[in-house]
């Protein structure tokens, strides 16, 4: 154990110690940057400028997957008749409903969009449907499709948002989309998004490749520390070879 604590070893070990704590280090470094550019990219979408649906969207397209949270803007007419309530929604860790009525994409013939108007605990609390002509801007999030069966068909109330179900309740169309408008309609708590876009594969690949190779690097320090360490500790070879006994 002695030789382990010669003025040679201790800075063998002190090298070795500080290579691997800076390359660990580093590595960290690369690995929080990935993760934060990622993150970055997750909620630039929904940060963005609005853009007409029709640029996002068609009325026959399925939903683009790179377009989750992206603001729209729809001008078009209320369809005050197809108002639903969503259930099982909180806002402030309080359970509620959110309320959805569809806005066709310009003239009263036109696709209509399910637009969450906002979050009311009780549907019968909500404030009347807006009629007429209206403008909403709203983030664009994919049809639900959770599987929860409806109670009650007869009802207002579904346990999802999913296009399937409102199509009996419009008489034309609709888009493979919903929108949760921004600030909530007339007055009502704005819905939370249930879905954010997802970044990319390729986001910051250079930082996580940085933090692999710090990291590696800092395996490979430990392992000549371990076998200069080992090496130190084994017998000395005799300088002449002992002769043998005939």
């Amino acid at each position: 154990m002695r030789e382990l604590l010669t003025p040679r070893m201790l800075g063998a070990h002190l090298l070795g110690l500080v290579c691997v704590l800076v390359a660990g280090g580093l590595g960290v470094w690369q690995y929080e940057a990935w993760q934060q550019h990622r993150e970055n990219e997750r909620v630039d979408l929904t940060q963005g400028e609005p853009v007409a649906l029709a640029d996002v969207l068609g009325p026959d397209d399925g939903f683009p997957a790179d377009r989750i949270g992206q603001p729209v803007e729809i001008d078009g007419t209320w369809l005050p008749d197809a108002t639903v309530f969503v259930g099982d929604r909180r806002h402030e860790g309080v359970d509620g409903y959110w309320v959805v009525t569809p806005i066709t994409s310009g003239a009263v013939d036109q696709p209509a969009v399910p637009v969450v108007r906002g979050w009311v605990e009780d549907p019968a609390d909500a404030p009347a449907p807006p009629t007429g002509a209206g403008e909403v801007t709203g983030w664009l999030q994919p049809p639900e499709g959770t599987g929860a069966a409806d109670e009650d068909p007869t009802d207002d109330v579904f346990p999802q948002l999913r296009i399937a179900d409102l199509v009996q309740r419009v008489d034309g169309d609709l888009y493979g989309a919903y929108a949760v408008a921004e600030g909530g309609v007339d007055g009502l708590p704005a819905g939370d998004l249930e879905e954010l876009p997802e970044p990319s594969s390729t986001t910051a690949l250079k930082n996580i490749l940085y933090a692999i190779e710090w990291w590696v690097f800092g395996a490979f320090a430990g392992f000549i520390w371990w076998r200069f360490v080992r090496e130190s500790r084994a017998p000395a070879v005799a300088d002449h070879p002992v002769p043998s006994s005939t």
